[in-house]
């Protein structure tokens, strides 16, 4: 009675997380078509004609502040501080603050800069708090009550913005229920290895995706820099919450709420950079998985409360939980062992179920790298048999990303919301000290790579080959992971 009771619950918990798999794929495949129409019509001309009718207007020029919050970033602030002294702006209408929360040579580089450009008249102002309370939201906060902008450009100290910037973004504002705006994001090393090909790719199948939720006029989750925000929409929603970890996230989510329009702008571009080391990739995406079931959770019943037509609620669901889906996904893995022993695989219930289950990643996976490598834009055609190898790679890098996600979702679940662990970029990445939580998810993965591995032996065992696919790729995903972490490990013994 117990065998079959835990039998029951298995499959049900299987059968749940892939009829979910179902509906956000299909909700996927609805806004790629959109993004692709978009393109089709030619993004660049479809802004210029929405410039030309409701944003445009060369004398609309309202006063703007540029907040550049940084912590510990010797590396970069110096050529992030050059970079926003090149926008072109009026320079009576346009204020600079470097919003500094270091506690290393960053405060001395950065004043240092400041000071050079102030003496050459640039509006720009140094602020340093004496501690990191709410971390970089709390150094939001803190910046906004000195700055004096009708509108606030905010760039993290990894980005380097266009010249343009302010010229192409500020007059969308003259439509005074936009409430705050988001624009494309490249990345510098996207081609330094798998790992950051991956990550851009991610992160471009995400902004191909924006295009087409913008479009529809769906709820987005938008990031927190190279982004504009109208200072009275933030002082309307009571700014930054700084017990959030993805305060962006939560402030767009209240924004759309409140019924704010947001502008998504692709074609304006700041370049950026994609952490390189494997440890910084696996402790940044546990922070982002945890703040986005946190925030996905605490506004749940808004969105329900939230009228709305069916179509847009379901896209709001499938957006603010795809972080749950993808920790779901870890889920599945953990089951793959117990499945061999408590589920019937001859019965044909169970064999449809997965096979629509496999058919629906390689459709997720297809139509995943066609926007990713759409929002990444890599011009690169390779051969057919690259490409499914690629495709394969690509598929199985998120599983030890479900694993991250589904690691921060059970300590948000613990209550661990406000712990921000920043993400070294560039050669800072060689001398930073990861914290603990990096050691608990490098064993986590050891720990899953081996338990795949046994949940293999037990499918050939039990002659339920049906399963073998996805440990398969579970041990493939992982195994990528484990072998980069050793060299890494071997390359830090090697610097000491």
């Amino acid at each position: 009675m117990l065998l079959g009771l835990l039998s029951f619950f298995v499959q049900a918990v299987f059968f749940v997380v892939v009829a979910y798999f179902a509906l956000y794929v299909l909700l996927e495949l609805r806004i790629l078509f959109i993004s692709r129409r978009v393109e089709q019509r030619k993004l660049t001309e479809l802004t210029e004609a929405v410039q030309s009718s409701s944003c445009v207007g060369d004398d609309y020029k309202p006063s703007v502040s540029v907040l550049l919050p940084v912590h510990n970033e010797s590396f970069v602030v110096e050529r992030l501080i050059d970079a926003v002294c090149q926008l072109r702006y009026p320079a009576d209408m346009l204020e600079i603050l470097v919003l500094d929360d270091s506690s290393d040579d960053t405060s001395r580089l950065a004043r240092t800069q400041v000071e050079q450009y102030a003496a050459r008249g640039v509006n720009i102002r140094y602020i340093c708090r004496h501690d990191r309370q709410g971390y970089k939201a709390g150094n939001l906060v803190h910046g906004i009550r000195q700055a004096s902008g009708a509108f606030f450009a905010i760039f993290d100290a990894d980005f380097v913005p266009p010249p343009d910037f302010l010229l192409k973004t500020i007059p969308c504002f003259r439509d005074p229920r936009l409430g705050f705006l988001q624009t494309g994001i490249g990345y510098e090393n996207k081609n330094k290895s798998f790992l950051t090909c991956f990550q851009a790719m991610e992160m471009g199948h995400q902004q191909y995706v924006t295009v087409g939720l913008s479009e529809d006029g769906d709820m987005a989750s938008l990031s927190g820099s190279s982004c504009v925000w109208r200072k009275s929409c933030i002082e309307a929603l009571g700014g930054w919450n700084t017990a959030m970890v993805t305060e962006d996230v939560d402030l767009g989510y209240r924004a759309q709420f409140g019924e704010w329009k947001y502008a998504y702008l692709r074609d304006v571009v700041s370049m950026s950079l994609l952490p390189e080391s494997v440890s910084a990739f696996r402790v940044q995406r546990e922070r982002w998985g945890r703040g986005l079931i946190h925030s996905g959770f605490k506004h749940v019943r808004q969105m329900l409360h939230q009228r709305m037509p069916l179509m847009k609620r379901l896209h709001a669901i499938s957006m603010m939980f795809s972080s749950v889906l993808l920790a779901s996904i870890y889920v599945l893995v953990l089951l793959s062992l117990p499945l061999n022993y408590l589920v019937d695989f001859d019965s044909a219930n169970t064999q449809w179920v997965l096979l629509a289950f496999f058919g629906l990643v390689a459709v997720w996976g297809l139509d995943n790298v066609f926007g990713a490598r759409k929002g990444a834009r890599l011009d690169e055609k390779p051969g057919v048999l690259r490409t499914l190898w690629g495709i394969y790679l690509y598929i199985a890098m998120f599983l030890p990303m479900a694993w991250y996600y589904f690691a921060g979702g059970i300590r948000a679940l613990l209550g661990v919301h406000g712990e921000f662990n920043r993400t070294p970029k560039g050669m800072d990445e060689r001398r930073a000290r990861m914290p603990r939580i990096n050691m608990i998810l490098l064993a986590g993965e050891l720990f899953t790579f081996i338990y795949s591995t046994l949940a293999i032996l037990a499918a050939v065992q039990k002659g339920n080959y049906f399963l073998i696919p996805l440990n398969f790729t579970v041990c493939v995903g992982f195994g990528m992971i484990l072998f980069w972490s050793w060299r890494e490990i071997r390359g830090n013994e090697r610097a000491t």
